[in-house]
């Protein structure tokens, strides 16, 4: 629609995209000019019009238009016709172009996560009171984060490729939970730093695992004391308070001589995964604390440390194929127990479980001849054949 008749005329035009737009048409063979150019206001364009024609009523000759700024007019032009369809100005389009170099200038001076994992590693150990496990689970899970997103900035890795990363492992929803929780733990603690306004993880979850507490029988039970009695001797103590007290690995490893009460026959649980709590062993546990003190020698700790991991992981091949039950010495003391004294509730305090918990894990009854057979896996029992040769 023409909004100026006059020389040089103004048209309001309907943008094919939407929107609309004003072009001013300066073409005239009478005073050499070959110009059109839009804008995304009426005002603009009637102003720039009136400003040809009052140069052309002052000079009364021909506007001289350098070719470099028709070239100038004519790029300026495409820009407006390419922002209106975005209802934007050229203005909006340089401060959002200036607000983006701004931030991409403090982005590039983030360190990536490859630094920042090592840093968070760092800051976690600072803690002297973490226990050995969790000191190596921090540093596996540093790793992994680097293996993953080292080379990205901390605002990079999302919410939907950290899920489809733990989705896509092949383990179970109780260890991909562990995986998240970490990740979730070190971003948190970068956001804390203030170099990313809201933690990726949040909002992912996934749902535990049905547990089953399986545990050995009696068979395999007698057979992995058996092997450990006869040739990792000095292991036999470590194993038989898994067995017949119900000790984590974790707990086990950190027995000392001096936790054990010869007359009374206590034992001081030391403070791990829950707080430390005293217990008094089995009569069985008794006679197995017995056989490992004749066997080791005095000046030897309870459980040797050092290369423990490897040791146990000979006795599965050796007795159970690799065929290991997480924990399966300790749910099965839950089980026979809870099966021997029927009293959920000191079952939980002696193990340092909830009452919940042992009511989920260890509802199974146990024949009361099999349950016999359990406590009665003596040395004397588990070794007899040996003894009598």
């Amino acid at each position: 629609m023409l909004i100026r008749s006059t020389f040089p005329q103004v048209y309001a035009l309907q943008h094919p995209r939407g929107g609309k737009y004003w072009l001013v048409s300066a073409r005239s063979a009478k005073w050499g000019m070959n110009e059109r150019r839009t804008f995304p206001a009426e005002n603009e364009a009637l102003d720039y019009a009136r400003q040809i024609a009052k140069q052309i009523e002052a000079t009364g000759t021909q506007t001289n238009i350098p070719k470099e700024k028709l070239a100038m007019a004519s790029a300026y032009a495409k820009l407006v016709e390419r922002l209106t369809r975005f209802d934007k100005t050229p203005q909006d389009a340089v401060d959002h172009y200036v607000k983006f170099l701004g931030e991409e200038i403090i982005r590039q001076a983030k360190p990536p996560i490859l630094e920042l994992a090592d840093k968070w590693r760092d800051f976690k150990l600072t803690d002297t009171t973490l226990s050995k496990k969790t000191v190596t689970e921090i540093r596996f899970y540093a790793r992994f984060i680097k293996s993953r997103w080292g080379d990205l900035k901390p605002e990079e890795p999302q919410k939907n490729d950290i899920d489809l990363l733990l989705r896509r492992m092949k383990v179970s929803n109780n260890t991909r939970r562990k995986y998240l929780r970490y990740i979730r733990m070190f971003f948190g603690w970068v956001k804390d730093e203030h170099l990313i306004a809201a933690n990726p993880t949040d909002g992912i979850f996934y749902k535990p695992d049905d547990f089953n507490a399986d545990f050995y029988d009696v068979g395999t039970t007698k057979r992995l004391l058996r092997y450990v009695a006869e040739t990792e001797t000095d292991l036999i103590g470590y194993y038989s308070l898994l067995t017949f007290a119900g000790l984590r690995p974790s707990e086990g490893a950190r027995v000392e001589w001096k936790d054990y009460n010869w007359k009374t026959s206590e034992l001081y649980v030391r403070k791990g995964k829950t707080g430390a709590r005293y217990i008094i062993l089995e009569s069985v546990a008794v006679e197995w604390m017995k056989y490992h003190r004749e066997h080791a020698p005095s000046d030897t700790p309870f459980v040797a440390i050092k290369n423990l991991s490897n040791r146990e992981r000979d006795v599965r091949e050796k007795v159970l194929n690799g065929d290991w039950i997480q924990d399966g010495l300790r749910h099965g003391f839950g089980t026979y127990y809870k099966s021997k004294i029927k009293d959920i509730g000191k079952v939980a305090d002696y193990m340092g479980n909830s009452a919940d918990m042992v009511k989920r894990h260890y509802a199974r009854t146990i024949p009361a001849d099999e349950c016999a057979e359990f406590w009665d896996l003596t040395p004397a029992k588990v070794l007899e054949e040996k003894l009598k040769a």
